[in-house]
C-alpha cells in the first residue's frame, strides 16, 4: 500500500501553476495523478504522486528550482494542527521535537528525527517510499520550508552550520546556498540540517506555553488513532546501503539486529531478494545521477560500490538496454 502524506502543499503548487495559466491538463501530462485528491482542508495524497507532482511542476515549467522556491513563504498554518502545536513551541529546538513527535498526523510517509539535536544539533527527515520514487524537488522544498518557517518564527536570519541532501545537483546549486547562507552537501547518506546550539534555544514570536500544552493533548490523541509508522524491510535495507551500496547481506543483517536467514526471509515475505532490493536501489541512483548531474561514469561506479566501470556499464545496459554514456545524452 502507498504511502500517504500531506497533500496541502501538492495543492498550494497546482493553485501556484493554474495562475501561470497551466492547464489542469498539462499539469497531470500522463502521469495518472489525481487532482481530485487535493480537494478539502486537509488532503492526503499517496507519497510517490505528491513527489511526481513536483517533479512533473518542474518539468512542464523548466525550472528546476521549483520545489526550492515553493518552499519560501508557504503558508504553513495551512498543515492544521501540526503547523499550530510547532509554532506555539517556546523555542527552535521545542518546534523540532515537537514536528518529529507528531509529524504522523500529516500521513506515514515521512519520518523525522531528533535524536542527534541536542548532542550535534542535527535534524534529518526521510521518506518512506522505494528508492525508485523520484523526489528531489519534493526534499529540497520540505527543507527550504523548515529553515523559512524558522526565520519567520524568531524574525531572525537564521543559517544553519550545513544542509545536506541525499539527492544530487550539479547546477543550480548557487540560489540554494545563498538562501541557506551555509554550505550544501548533496549525495549524502541521509537528509540532514545541522544547526547551531545557540539557534536551537532561539524563542519563537508565536509560543504560547497554554496553547502549546493544549494542542500537544490535541496531537496526542490525533496520533493515537493513527497507525505507527513502520518501515518495511525492504525499506530499512535501502536506507542501510545508502552510505555503502556494495555491503554484502551478512553485514546488513548484522546492522539490523537479525540474522541473514531471517532477513532473507523477510524479505522473501515482500515478494523480493537482498539481490534484487541492491540492483534496484542502484539503478534509481544510476539513472538519478545520470541524468542530474556531470559525474564522471568511474565515479558514479565507485559510489554504487562497483568494482570497475566495465561490470557497472554492464550492470546498467541490463537495467535500460543502453550503456550509461548512451542513457546521459
Amino acid at each position: 500500500m502507498s504511502k500517504l502524506h500531506i497533500g496541502t502543499w501538492g495543492k498550494s503548487l497546482v493553485e501556484s501553476l493554474l495562475k501561470q495559466g497551466i492547464s489542469p491538463i498539462k499539469i497531470v501530462g500522463n502521469t495518472g495523478i489525481n487532482l481530485r485528491k487535493l480537494d478539502g482542508d486537509d488532503p492526503r495524497i499517496a507519497f510517490d504522486q505528491l513527489a511526481e507532482l513536483f517533479e512533473r511542476a518542474a518539468e512542464i515549467t523548466d525550472n528546476d528550482l521549483i520545489g526550492f522556491q515553493h518552499g519560501q513563504n508557504r503558508e504553513v498554518q495551512r498543515s492544521g494542527l501540526i503547523s499550530f502545536v510547532s509554532s506555539s513551541s517556546p523555542s527552535v529546538r521545542t518546534l523540532l521535537i515537537t514536528l518529529a513527535r507528531y509529524q504522523r498526523i500529516t500521513g506515514d510517509a515521512i519520518e523525522i528525527t531528533t535524536d542527534q539535536l541536542d548532542s550535534d544539533g542535527v535534524i534529518e527527515w526521510y521518506f518512506a517510499v522505494p528508492s525508485g520514487v523520484k523526489r528531489r524537488q519534493y526534499i529540497e522544498f520540505s527543507g527550504t520550508g523548515i529553515i523559512d518557517d524558522l526565520r519567520r518564527l524568531t524574525d531572525r536570519r537564521l543559517t544553519p552550520e550545513k544542509i545536506e541532501f541525499k539527492h544530487h545537483r550539479d547546477s543550480n546549486n548557487k540560489p540554494l546556498e545563498a538562501f541557506f547562507g551555509c554550505r550544501v552537501e548533496y549525495g549524502s547518506d541521509q537528509n540532514r540540517i545541522i544547526f547551531r546550539q545557540s539557534d536551537l534555544d532561539l524563542p519563537l514570536r508565536s509560543a504560547d506555553n497554554h496553547l502549546h500544552k493544549m494542542l500537544k493533548k490535541y496531537s496526542e490523541e490525533a496520533v493515537s488513532k493513527t497507525t505507527k509508522n513502520k518501515m518495511s524491510m525492504t525499506q530499512k535495507v535501502e536506507q542501510k546501503i545508502s552510505s555503502q551500496p556494495g555491503k554484502t547481506q551478512e553485514k546488513v543483517a548484522k546492522e539490523l539486529g537479525v540474522s541473514t536467514r531471517t532477513l532473507a526471509r523477510r524479505l522473501k515475505a515482500e515478494k523480493t531478494t537482498y539481490f534484487k532490493v541492491v540492483e534496484a536501489y542502484r539503478e534509481a541512483m544510476a539513472k538519478s545521477m545520470l541524468s542530474d548531474t556531470q559525474t564522471q561514469i568511474t565515479e558514479i561506479a565507485f559510489v554504487l560500490g562497483y568494482a570497475d566501470t566495465s561490470t557497472f556499464s554492464s550492470a546498467f545496459k541490463r537495467w535500460s538496454g543502453k550503456s550509461p554514456s548512451e542513457y546521459r545524452t
